[in-house]
Formats: structure tokens, sequence, C-alpha cells
């Protein structure tokens, strides 16, 4: 039940660090030009980004919902798109919760900063292993350890900024938009890894992130991965039970793929 699919494989291709985009870099570069050549960073571009990442890791409760497609390149040549969707909740400090749907399989994670439990929703089974730490450490340590991305968990972490933008060397200023009838601005950004596109409300009292497209121009066919954000929620309904998996009598535990040693439990208070 918890295997990885085809999916999860190709999946791990495009996103190495769940939110760590490519894009076509020809895009940052014809939009760096429109500015001082000897500018590569458009400072009001990063100001913007800043902002929105700070508006983001400032707030202590969020919720936000998202739909991601991704695309796979088949034989070099022809493109296979996939869509994944789902929403997070988060409060800092007391808990996380994610509900993601990828094709036919449906997965549910929680976690209270004492236990972490990913539940296969299809097959009435969960997973679970003692953990306490911080949400980024927990992140490092279900990758590393179990291969197990959790949905959208940059945006969760508490310095998302590091993830995002800490290793930019070229930002450009596209100039405002709309989507979905929502005023944004429109960011091109790059680093030695790639580069990405940022969508951002242009209310400075709400910078909210509204989108993010990437495309990895390291793989033929120059497949592109995508995230939509809406319903974005800085005040949600936190339950006493929201972090927390209860499984009933009809409900299989499963048990983890075999830990690597290195790894032990509470390393994320280290």
């Amino acid at each position: 039940m918890m295997h990885d699919t085809a999916f999860r494989s190709t999946q791990r291709q495009l996103i190495r660090t769940g939110l760590a985009f490519t894009l076509i870099g020809g895009l940052v570069v014809q939009a760096s030009a429109q500015t001082d050549e000897t500018e590569a960073i458009d400072p009001f571009a990063m100001e913007i980004a800043n902002a929105a990442i700070d508006y983001i890791s400032g707030q202590p409760r969020l919720s936000v919902d998202w739909f991601v497609s991704f695309d796979v390149v088949v034989d070099g040549r022809e493109k296979v798109t996939y869509s994944r969707s789902g929403s997070n909740l988060l409060a800092r400090g007391e808990g996380f919760y994610a509900f993601s749907e990828l094709g036919e399989e449906t997965r549910e994670y929680f976690y209270d900063f004492s236990r972490f439990t990913v539940v296969d929703v299809e097959e009435n089974a969960y997973a679970t292993t003692p953990f306490r730490g911080e949400f980024r450490a927990l992140t490092e340590r279900v990758a590393d350890e179990y291969d197990l991305r959790l949905p959208i968990w940059t945006l969760m972490s508490a310095d998302p900024g590091f993830e995002l933008l800490e290793s930019v060397d070229a930002a450009a200023y596209l100039g405002t938009t709309r989507i979905a009838g929502q005023q944004v601005h429109h960011l091109a950004m790059s680093d030695y890894e790639g580069d990405w596109q940022f969508w951002i409300s242009t209310d400075p009292e709400a910078p909210e992130l509204v989108m993010l497209v990437g495309t990895n121009p390291y793989e033929q066919g120059w497949p592109q991965y995508r995230a939509y954000f809406s319903n974005w929620d800085f005040d949600p309904q936190i339950n006493e039970d929201s972090f927390v998996f209860t499984p009933d009598e009809t409900t299989e535990r499963m048990v983890w793929p075999k830990p690597d040693p290195k790894y032990k439990i509470g390393r994320g208070e280290e």
C-alpha cells in the first residue's frame, strides 16, 4: 500500500525538493535584458518575492488548497500530463495535516510533533512512526529515510525562502496580470539549478502566492510543473484531533520500509 507508484518515480525527477522548480532559462534572460545589463537581479522582483515568503512564514496558522500538474516525457518525445491535488493545514509548533490525491491514490498525512502517520485511504491502512522535531526536520527525515515527500512542504517550512530564494542569481519583474480575476505580480527567477516563475497577489497587506510554474531545461521536451494555490486561510479552524490519526477496528497497520540505522527517533530535536 505504501509502495511508490510510477507517478512517484516521475515526480521525483521533476520535483526534487517539493517546490524546487525549474523553468525555461531563456525567459529569465529575455526579461533581464529589459533592465540594466549589469543588474542581473531586479531588486523590485526580490522585494515582492521576499514579502510573499515572509508573509507566509510569519503566519502561525494557515491552510491552503492546491492543484499541481506535471509533465512526463515518454521515449524522449511525447509528453503526458498528470495531476495531483489536495489541501494543507499547519499550526506551527502544534501540527500538520495534508490531504492529497494522485491518480487513483488518496493519502492523508498527520503530524502532531510526537508522531507522524501516513494513511492510504483506499486501502484503509496506515503507517506511523514516533518523531519529535520541527516541521523541516520531519520533511528531511521522511525524505531521506523513507523517500517520501510531503505535499507542498517547502511553503510549510519555517523558512521557505531558504529553499526558493537563497541561491537566486537572476531575477526579473514582468509586470502585473490577472489570474482568475485576481491582480498579481509576475516574477521570473533563476539560479544554478534552473529557473522558475511566481505569480503573487498585488495586495500589499496580503501578498499571497497564487501560482508557480517551472520547466525543466535539462530534460528533452522541457517538461513543466505547475502549482496553483487558492483559499488561503490564516485563521483556520483547528480541532483537538486535526493532527492525530485514530484508526478504527478495521484499519490495517502497515510497516515502514526498514529504516536506515543512521537515523534515530528525535533527530529533529538536534
